[in-house]
């Protein structure tokens, strides 16, 4: 007993669904997972009941494959089996397993969203990917941060596909941050960004799109470097609101020049939203960036620019040191005056 390996095909031709059905409680998981693909094709309601039990087998890969069978046929309630592919199974097994739930259609189910997260973090780019477009698909709101905050990935593929999903998503929270996209370095990218614009259809969105000086900025600003600094050093001196996003985008462009002119114009616009990318500039590889920067947020009232200068206090150019502690001491005075401290 054991020495033969059950002859699955034999078993299948002779339909012998008793015979199957007893190596789905087989020792081998390879054998019952040969066994339980035979079954799945079963339409006998007594049969799927009985290999629904592999659903929790104790092999992964079993599990892992019980978990996507069903996931086809609509099975509820193997959220969980989906999630634990998602921490552990293969690339192949969580693209397919992402591909079930984008083929679900819409949901505000938080723990699909969750199970998004965990795959938007997955160190494959491919599942990514996945992972961003199925956002899109099931139209899921609790994504939306995490999508907005993928359009500045390195990765124009993380990119390109995080601003379609936010276009099917079509919440008027992404129009700001699309407008950035409108001057991306990738031409695919901003073609999406005028797609998601579109599809999100709203008045600000609409306008954005349709309001000729605004959109001539934007031509500028995917031109060359000498062309991107001078429209930048306009939209701060002119004080052009309307070119805030495109000034934020620019605080991440390979020129080094460009993300000081935007660090610059920032401060001159005194743009509280801008608070995160100049925190950001704090990490850039030049110090007369960081510098800039910190220039820029001394001059936003704000607390949370406070940190972003707090941070600078520590850098390992004295410039930026020096700067950081006036600059600091200048903002908190400010705000202490407007907010005594505790």
């Amino acid at each position: 007993m054991g020495i033969f390996t059950p002859n699955i095909d034999r078993l299948a031709d002779n339909n012998d669904i008793q015979g199957l059905l007893k190596l789905i409680r087989h020792r081998k998981p390879d054998i019952r997972l040969q066994a339980f693909l035979v079954l799945a094709k079963s339409r006998d309601e007594s049969v799927i009941n009985e290999i629904r039990k592999l659903l929790n087998d104790p092999d992964p890969k079993v599990r892992a494959i019980a978990t996507l069978k069903f996931g086809e046929l609509g099975e509820p309630g193997i959220i969980e089996n989906l999630r634990s592919i998602i921490v552990a199974g293969a690339q192949r097994d969580k693209i397919e397993a992402l591909r079930i739930l984008a083929g679900r259609g819409e949901t505000d189910d938080l723990q699909i969203s969750k199970i998004l997260y965990l795959a938007l973090n997955d160190k494959k780019p491919m599942v990514r990917i996945e992972a961003i477009k199925t956002m899109g698909a099931i139209r899921d709101r609790y994504s939306l941060k995490h999508l907005i905050e993928n359009l500045d990935e390195r990765s124009f593929q993380i990119r390109l596909h995080a601003t379609k999903s936010l276009g099917e998503i079509g919440d008027e929270s992404a129009v700001y941050p699309l407008i950035g996209s409108l001057v991306d370095n990738h031409i695919e990218v901003r073609k999406a960004a005028q797609d998601a614009l579109r599809n999100i259809g709203t008045e600000r969105a609409l306008n954005a799109l349709n309001d000729a000086p605004f959109m001539l900025l934007v031509k500028r600003m995917t031109e060359g470097e000498f062309t991107r600094r001078e429209t930048i050093r306009q939209i701060g001196q002119l004080k052009l609101r309307e070119g805030v996003p495109l000034v934020k985008k620019a605080c991440l462009d390979e020129y080094k020049n460009v993300r000081i002119e935007a660090a610059r114009a920032l401060g001159l616009l005194r743009e509280k939203s801008a608070v995160e990318v100049l925190r950001r500039l704090m990490d850039d590889a030049y110090y007369d960036v960081r510098l800039e920067a910190v220039k820029a947020l001394e001059k936003i009232f704000d607390p949370a620019a406070l940190e972003g200068i707090e941070k600078a206090m520590n850098d390992k150019n004295h410039n930026v040191r020096d700067e950081a502690r006036a600059a600091y001491y200048s903002l908190k005075t400010r705000l202490d005056k407007v907010v005594p401290q505790q």
